[in-house]
């Protein structure tokens, strides 16, 4: 009897475990609101991380604009009656045998079981060892601990009233602070409440509205695809436009929702301090003078601490910047303008090619002197020169902390592999690509063959510097307008590309426009995506009635701009390096009667917008977009009117 007993026992163990695995597995249906009343409450720890602090009012904020009901937001030491949103570890998550350290970085989970809802990640915690943490990463103004900053939540979100009273003063976890629970709810908020962020402010942001929400779901275990995806900005008028010039607190609470940032690494320009350090005290900054070593800085030449190489051939040169990695690597300060995150050392010359004149640079230098097709920018007559020191560097470094990396770029005069030497395993190398000109096929094909030099090995991590400043930047600083450099197709087939030779993530020089920059983040987190589904929901959900004109006004100017047959024939064949210019800008790609045509679909989109909302995003892409362009049109041709001159 007691062997039965037993069985029985087993046998409804057995039951109701494959309820509850079929429960998770299949995900059970959860109904967060119920005919415009909450059902519940979102519940996070007493003391939650930054991260699942965020996290819970996204969640709250969201849910209300779908459904108008606020579910309240309660710690885990609350009575709650209803359903459970578990944001961040807590004793509830604990006690479902679930804690944020046992997810690998970046790594998060969305999970349904019966009345539950679990969103949970690695997230950074608020130590004071944490905070001390050093790191200046790409974006070399900015420190790691820089990008915690604290935004009015009310104020990102357009949230009455804005006053004292009314501030939602809260600390936003760092772009690059491991933040898993976040992660876990954006996704929720997009894939099971049908939620996108098409830009930063109200105007940009697509749901639903209805008075009932309920979700299901299997569950959902995963990390980005690109560890490092890092591209911010947004003050260019074309995108501003777009953007319904977004204020500060509503751009970083932006970047978070793409989930912008990821892991620690830099590259950039690294020795903007040596001259603060080892040449003379400079008194803005007399705390960073060290000792006067005039050996390190390039023979032959002059200039400030921007512009005045080093010797890179001197050996106390190599051990003065081993010396500043491991110092990096054992905790100590970043020195100036350092440039060093997580498990990187940044080291990158200064932008230029004026090298040390000294007999060994000048030799090693000789080497690459015909390295280089054409006339393109990107060339490797100085990549022997360059590798050899950050070789040095590296085997040094490697040898004391063989776990971390010297990152540097491939970039400008040595951008391309030197094919007769190994470097050493722990450099972490970032090629500099202009995808956006790639409308220059001869400058898109000098790209992909250096780059694919660097990747076919597989042998170290690699990085990209992506330039998305292009076209938009140049005309910025001459003082003219581009014709937009709407590509988003070339873009998602690079992505796609990237992905497959495994880059490890991309920084973004300047960002593209609305639709442009929203694919590329949503791609490095998941290159799977079809650009076009991708691109057809966005005209859909966010243009409405007049989606089918503003996606043939985004796909003419697209086709425009990236095909090379728009160019004259200098650009097709000829070796070297091509800019838009104002002359290819509106001789060749924005004609007059491709003007015409573009005119006429943003008419037609203007009369089909529908709703009020509709008629405000066109009217956006309107002033952003076209005003901008035929203002452009306009300047270029009052240049060619030739005054007259007067007869005798």
């Amino acid at each position: 009897m007691t062997n039965v007993r037993f069985y029985l026992i087993l046998l409804v163990l057995g039951f109701l475990l494959s309820i509850s695995t079929s429960a998770s597995s299949e995900g059970a249906e959860i109904t967060l609101v119920r005919d415009g009343k909450p059902n519940g409450a979102i519940i996070r720890a007493s003391a939650p991380t930054a991260s699942a602090k965020l996290a819970a009012l996204e969640l709250q904020y969201h849910i209300e604009k779908i459904t108008g009901a606020i579910l309240p937001i309660k710690t885990d030491q609350e009575k709650v009656q209803g359903i459970r949103i578990l944001v961040g570890e807590s004793a509830a998550t604990r006690a479902l045998g679930l804690k944020g350290t046992d997810f690998k970085p970046q790594e998060y989970l969305i999970r349904f079981i019966p009345d539950t809802v679990i969103l949970i990640g690695r997230d950074w915690q608020d130590t004071e060892k944490n905070r001390k943490e050093a790191g200046r990463g790409t974006n070399w103004p900015f420190t790691l601990a820089y990008w915690r900053e604290t935004i009015d939540y009310a104020a990102a979100t357009n949230q009455t009233p804005q006053n004292d009273a009314g501030k939602k003063l809260i600390t936003l976890p760092g772009l690059f602070d491991e933040q898993g629970t976040c992660y876990a709810t954006y996704d929720f908020l997009e894939r099971f409440c049908d939620v996108r962020w098409y830009g930063p402010t109200e105007l940009n942001i697509v749901l639903p509205r209805r008075s009932t929400l309920t979700v299901r779901g299997r569950d959902v275990r995963r990390c980005p695809a690109m560890k490092h995806r890092e591209g911010i900005g947004g003050g260019w008028p074309i995108i501003k436009a777009q953007w319904n010039n977004a204020n500060q607190d509503e751009l970083k609470l932006y970047w978070r929702r793409l989930r912008v940032g990821g892991e620690k690494w830099a590259g950039n320009h690294s020795f903007r301090s040596f001259q603060d350090r080892f040449l003379r005290k400079n008194p803005e900054r007399p705390e960073l003078f060290e000792v006067e070593r005039p050996e390190f800085f390039a023979m032959g030449q002059s200039g400030g601490s921007g512009t005045r190489q080093l010797c890179y051939t001197n050996p106390a040169l190599v051990a003065q910047v081993v010396q500043d990695a491991r110092d990096y690597f054992d905790g100590k300060p970043i020195k100036g303008y350092q440039l060093a995150m997580g498990d990187y050392f940044a080291i990158v010359p200064l932008d230029n090619n004026k090298w040390c004149e000294c007999d060994k640079c000048q030799a090693l230098l000789s080497k690459d002197k015909s390295n280089i097709t054409g006339q393109h920018f990107s060339s490797g007559t100085a990549s022997h020169y360059w590798f050899s020191f950050i070789n040095a560097v590296a085997g040094e470094v490697r040898k004391t902390h063989p776990d971390k990396y010297i990152s540097t770029l491939a970039y400008h005069v040595y951008a391309f592999r030197p094919e007769d030497f190994q470097l050493e395993s722990n450099v972490a190398v970032a090629p500099c690509l202009q995808p956006r000109n790639y409308w220059a096929p001869r400058v898109k094909r000098n790209d992909i063959d250096f780059y694919k030099k660097w990747v076919v090995r597989k042998d170290r991590r690699i990085y990209l510097w992506n330039y998305y400043c292009f076209p938009t930047e140049i005309a910025v600083n001459q003082g003219w307008n581009c014709f937009p450099g709407f590509s988003a197709h070339e873009l998602a087939r690079q992505i796609k590309m990237y992905h497959k030779d495994g880059v490890r993530g991309v920084f973004l020089c300047g960002i593209g426009e609305q639709a442009d920059y929203y694919l590329t983040m949503k791609m490095y987190d998941d290159p799977s995506i079809d650009p076009d589904e991708l691109l057809n929901e966005f005209f859909s959900r966010y243009f409405g009635a007049a989606s089918e004109p503003m996606k043939q006004f985004y796909t003419r100017i697209e086709e425009i701009f990236c095909n090379p047959d728009n160019y004259p024939e200098e650009v097709r064949v000829e070796e070297k390096q091509f800019h838009q210019t104002e002359e290819l800008a509106w001789k060749y790609l924005g004609t007059k009667e491709r003007m015409k045509e573009l005119s006429a679909l943003m008419r037609q989109a203007r009369k089909l917008a529908f709703t009020e909302l509709e008629k405000k995003r066109v009217r956006s892409w309107e002033k952003g977009v076209w005003n901008y362009m035929v203002q452009g049109r306009k300047k270029y041709l009052a240049k060619q009117i030739k005054p007259q001159i007067p007869a005798e």
